[in-house]
């Protein structure tokens, strides 16, 4: 059962993963003295996608085996609820390490990783695991992000680039965007940094800068420092293509949000410019999916829906087990105007997607869609669907994202 639990993620020589099988991963690291690392992910999400395609996949990977045993944990699907449960996760990717004896997680981390990274990381876990008192990596772990958050500021940035990351992950998590802003104004310019790290603070603070207030004095000063920064990073050697990809997305929002329009079209044109080239560089269908959430984006900001179409109908003819590719084809034709395709796109993806928050998204998506058309009593009848879909599914905040709205629909 073991030898069938424990599953190579690609055939490029990463490591063994053992794929929904929490309690069986907490064994087997019990058993050999080792972390255990949990790649807790969803398969909607970009990120994780191209983490699980592109990055575990590595060679480089195997090695981290000596220490961890890897796992992996899919959130949509029932079967790891109570794992969710006990280690709830509101950003994907999250990447846990959990101490095996005791099952506590020890560190935690939100978002991608190379090797490089993972170096970091894995050394971050053993020391937070060692440590006499909680770290406040621990802190972070336990959901206590405040708490964190005022124990990594007390360090000085004693952490390195890894440790800036983290504070900035902790104070977004607890809306100290103002305190955010300025540990990114203060970590971008630490000299020799990794590439992916680089990019990870630049990329928190636009995100935070951007939740501030219009007239706010800090949002004004780090967006002018933090936006060149991050269109050096574009162009940065080694850095992740799907990190750089989210920095595109943050500055076409951030020239949204400054009603530049013009330059808003132009950096959405270039984003879309870099993922078809990136996507053409991929190895197998799963891999080159791993961009189309973030092309269909990047189309949608560019104004030019229509160039995704074909990429899309090229995944869901690829992935016929996958109903993301159809789901992210109707928004496609829904930009288009092409509402009776639409709408059949997303009853190829209902038909495809069996549990999960997202299902009931897929329903509102659909009542939306009829509501477009006009048509009053489709449009409830389909709002009524999503809501029975809801009632079946384990309370969660994605959950109530795609609940939001479906009582409207349904009146």
């Amino acid at each position: 059962m073991l030898a069938f639990l424990l599953t190579l993620l690609a055939a490029g020589g990463g490591p063994a993963v053992v794929e929904d099988d929490f309690p069986k991963a907490l064994a087997l690291a019990k058993q050999q003295k080792k972390l255990l690392f949990v790649d807790a992910w969803a398969p909607w999400c970009h990120t994780c996608v191209y983490m699980r395609e592109h990055v575990l996949t590595r060679p480089a990977f195997k090695a981290f085996e000596k220490d961890v045993v890897f796992a992996a944990v899919d959130t949509e699907k029932d079967r790891n609820a109570a794992f969710l449960d006990k280690y709830p996760v509101d950003v994907w990717p999250t990447l846990f390490f959990v101490d095996a004896a005791s099952g506590q997680v020890v560190f935690k981390w939100a978002g991608s990783a190379d090797e490089q990274q993972m170096t970091a990381l894995l050394e971050a876990a053993k020391g937070a695991q060692a440590a006499k008192e909680p770290t406040a990596d621990v802190l972070l772990a336990r959901g206590e992000a405040l708490q964190a958050a005022d124990k990594y500021l007390a360090a000085k940035g004693q952490g390195g680039a890894r440790g800036t990351v983290s504070l900035l992950y902790a104070l977004y998590a607890v809306q100290k965007y103002d305190t955010c802003a300025q540990a990114a104004l203060d970590g971008v310019g630490v000299k020799d940094q990794l590439p992916s790290d680089f990019v990870a603070v630049v990329s928190w603070g636009l995100s935070c800068a951007l939740q501030l207030p219009e007239k706010d004095t800090l949002r004004g000063q780090a967006l002018k420092a933090l936006v060149p920064e991050a269109k050096k990073a574009l162009t940065l050697p080694g850095a992740m293509a799907d990190d750089l990809s989210s920095l595109y997305e943050l500055l076409v929002e951030e020239r949204q949000a400054a009603k530049d329009p013009a330059e808003a079209l132009a950096l959405a044109r270039g984003w879309a410019d870099f993922l078809e080239k990136e996507a053409a560089l991929s190895p197998t269908p799963q891999a080159r999916a791993a961009f189309d959430a973030h092309r269909l984006g990047a189309a949608l900001a560019a104004k030019t829906p229509a160039r995704v179409v074909d990429t899309l109908l090229l995944s869901e003819a690829q992935l016929p087990g996958d109903w993301n590719p159809s789901a992210r084809l109707a928004t496609a034709y829904r930009e288009l105007g092409r509402f009776d395709e639409a709408i059949a796109a997303i009853d190829r993806a209902l038909g495809k997607s069996k549990e999960g928050p997202r299902r009931v998204c897929l329903y509102k998506a659909k009542a939306t869609l009829f509501d477009k058309k006009g048509d009053v009593a489709q449009r409830q009848a389909t709002a009524k669907q999503g809501l029975e879909a809801g009632k079946k599914q384990r309370p969660s905040k994605a959950l109530s994202r795609c609940l939001s709205g479906l009582d409207t629909l349904a009146q």
